[in-house]
């Protein structure tokens, strides 16, 4: 007889969904014939392969007593110290980062921290789909604020919190991907930056700045975070935590990110932390430490970079060259996507069957809304993975379905 739990499982269970992303990556990641623009995939060849291999021999050899030990929650020490060297941002503490299962465990815990039942999360909107499931998952109920080509609309923002916050509203805080914003590709200027940051202190609500794509910048100039915007400028290290990842660099595989803020917050993270991993892998963690140390880092961030932009520029020439008039398209600095918008008579949830059917997969922009925000009029392209060919012959098809 097969046993039922349907009544044991809790209520935020029973209500979570499959990620459409990761359903979708398992019917098209290395399918022979499909083009997939669909996930946030790192190309293979990024992946230091050789120069990891080497390290991890080393670590386990030489500092293997340790490394295979139980390890400290907030993290190892030496990544800890070779991150402050890498970010080169003066007087961070030890007690203001903690290392992390990649950057959606840092968003988690730092939710965690945050949120009771019903409690309320800005986001923006489109948003990413990963980061609005681990925050539902905490109970929480999410405001998406409308972009434009600069990112979150001031505006809009110091509206949505003073009707929110007018009504007695519990608002915990506002997420933000500033740079080559997952799925939009936008980059928040620097204006906006301090605008958005003036507005989190008028109404003192913190702000969690998501930064997995910083370092994959192709054209442009680098625009300070919030993160450090909020302890220079502002002379306020309390206002704003930021989580970066390493999986777009060395790869996702690994799991391994980190996040910093005031340490009153970090303290809070590190109980979470205590609780769900105990500790990050410390192998990992030392690994990459050394890779840093070492100085590969830099040279390969230069290396993926040089990669990566001609996909951009590849996908950019192709959609301007195929797509009907009327479409429109981002054109990012950076990152892994390009948003596409339709005119509102074009269904992509429909489309997306049809090229499916085709042989070609996106992520329909529905996905990236909270329920009761949906737009079916925009699609998600990712460039990072497909090879420059795919790209060109994947975009006309597409084109073609319009």
């Amino acid at each position: 007889m097969r046993r039922d739990f349907m009544d044991f499982y809790s209520k935020n269970t029973l209500a979570m969904e499959h990620s459409f992303i990761r359903e979708i990556l398992k019917v098209t990641k290395g399918v022979k014939g499909v083009i997939s623009f669909a996930g946030g995939l790192p190309n293979p060849d990024t992946f230091p392969r050789e120069i990891i291999s080497e390290i991890f021999n080393e670590v386990i050899i030489n500092e293997g007593s340790d490394v295979l030990q139980y390890g400290a929650s907030e993290g190892d020490r030496q990544l800890i110290k070779a991150i402050k060297t890498f970010e080169s941002v003066e007087n961070i503490g030890d007690d203001e980062l903690i290392i992390t299962n990649g950057s959606t465990n840092g968003i988690y815990n730092y939710t965690r921290s945050m949120i009771d039942q019903d409690d309320i999360i800005i986001t923006e909107a489109p948003g990413f789909p990963g980061s609005i499931a681990a925050m539902e998952a905490c109970g929480a109920k999410l405001s998406g604020i409308d972009m434009d080509e600069l990112g979150m609309i001031p505006e809009l923002l110091d509206k949505e919190l003073n009707a929110l916050l007018g009504k007695k509203k519990p608002v915990k805080f506002i997420y933000l991907i500033p740079e080559f914003q997952n799925p939009s590709g936008r980059t928040m200027s620097l204006q906006r930056r301090r605008d958005i940051i003036k507005i989190a202190k008028k109404y003192d609500i913190p702000i969690l700045e998501d930064q997995p794509y910083r370092e994959l910048r192709y054209s442009g100039e680098r625009i300070i975070t919030l993160w450090e915007l909020a302890r220079t400028e502002f002379n306020d290290p309390e206002i704003v935590t930021i989580c970066k990842s390493f999986s777009k660099i060395l790869g996702p595989g690994l799991r391994l990110g980190f996040s910093s803020g005031a340490p009153s917050i970090i303290g809070q993270m590190v109980k979470w932390s205590q609780k769900s991993i105990v500790s990050p892998d410390c192998v990992t963690q030392r690994v990459a430490a050394h890779f840093i140390d070492r100085g590969y880092m830099h040279e390969h961030i230069n290396r993926i970079i040089e990669l990566y932009r001609p996909k951009r520029d590849a996908m950019l020439d192709a959609l301007e060259q195929y797509m009907p008039d009327g479409v429109k398209w981002t054109k990012p600095e950076g990152g892994m996507f390009i948003w596409l918008m339709f005119d509102k008579a074009v269904d992509t949830d429909v489309l997306f069957d049809k090229a499916i059917e085709n042989k070609i997969a996106f992520i329909p922009g529905s996905k990236f809304y909270s329920a009761n925000n949906k737009k079916r009029n925009e699609v998600r392209l990712n460039f990072s993975y497909p090879t420059i060919d795919e790209i060109k012959k994947g975009v006309e098809i597409l084109a073609s379905l319009i």
